[in-house]
């Protein structure tokens, strides 16, 4: 086989992962589309929901006149909240809170997080729950990546408005959506090899989701700072080999997340190009041994030819 042919092959192989990736790539992009959608979905139909109008301004003022040891509001806590356990776990939630119009956390379906505390005060200012809720007020709005101080935990955050049906304001509903939801997609990595990796980063380029060769935490921490996550920040969508953030030659296809109204991500795919050419060394190295094997067969066949002849 001749140089033309191992280029060949070494291209053809390259074209073939390239084509896989790209795959990959874009069935990826719809799933984490569809699952923001889903999620969009979701609280705004809960921020319509009888239930949720109903609810709201009966825990406000069981809070606002004797705290959460009142009575009444602990009538409302057997009334509804079996029924808000119920939203949860259909919906995947890791929390449900009722926030009234004057900022106070009325209720959580997991009590113990934010309940009592007031979103507009200082001690929340500048803090993404503050921003979610403050959006909220007049809109749909989801949150970036953040950590939870008090759950340990990686969320996104999203809050809905309130109305009555007679639209008058009752406050903001929010929900968090624990960051294993999201990890359930990006972690499943079949068909890509030892070596394949799919990662999310943000407009800053540090890494949204876990890194699959590294045991610290990268979410939030770990800058992807290469061609690939330049080029994609542009807007860009393409597949290219480049250096990755292990300073490893990978092939990467790359495309932003559209689609996720506030939340501006970007997401790679990416598998080393040693483990793409693998099959290619190895048949190299095998023709070179065939080749050797038939020199050798050749150069003693040809020395008992020459030995025969002058017998």
């Amino acid at each position: 086989m001749g140089l033309l042919s191992f280029k060949i092959l070494g291209s053809g192989l390259r074209k073939q992962v390239q084509n896989h990736l790209f795959s990959v790539r874009e069935i990826k992009k719809t799933q984490i589309q569809s699952f923001f959608r889903e999620r969009y979905g979701d609280i705004n139909i809960l921020s319509k929901n009888p239930l949720i109008m109903q609810s709201l301004p009966v825990f406000a003022a069981a809070f606002k006149e004797g705290g959460f040891g009142d009575p009444r509001y602990k009538q409302a806590e057997r009334d509804y909240g079996y029924l808000f356990m119920h939203f949860l776990t259909q919906h995947g939630l890791q929390n449900i809170y009722l926030v009234d119009a004057e900022g106070f956390v009325v209720y959580g379906v997991k009590g113990e997080s934010f309940r009592g505390e007031n979103l507009k005060s200082s001690h929340f200012v500048s803090t993404t729950l503050n921003e979610v809720f403050t959006e909220g007020l007049t809109r749909l709005h989801f949150s970036d990546i953040t950590f939870n101080e008090k759950t340990r935990d990686f969320m996104c955050i999203g809050a809905c408005p309130v109305f009555d049906n007679a639209t008058t304001f009752l406050g903001v509903i929010i929900v968090e959506i624990p960051y294993s939801k999201l990890d359930a997609i990006v972690s499943q990595s079949e068909g890509l090899g030892k070596t394949g990796e799919i990662y999310i980063i943000g407009e800053d380029k540090l890494m949204r989701t876990k890194s699959r060769f590294l045991r610290e935490n990268t979410i939030l921490k770990m800058k992807i700072d290469t061609k690939s996550s330049r080029d994609v920040i542009l807007g860009n969508t393409y597949i290219q080999r480049v250096k990755d953030y292990r300073n490893l030659p990978v092939i990467s296809a790359y495309t932003p997340l559209d689609g996720l109204r506030d939340v501006k991500w970007f997401l790679l795919v990416e598998m080393d190009e040693k483990e793409v050419l693998h099959p290619f060394v190895v048949l190299e190295a095998y023709l070179v041994v065939v080749a050797t094997v038939i020199f050798t067969i050749s150069i003693v066949f040809h020395r008992f030819i020459r030995k025969k002849a002058l017998l």
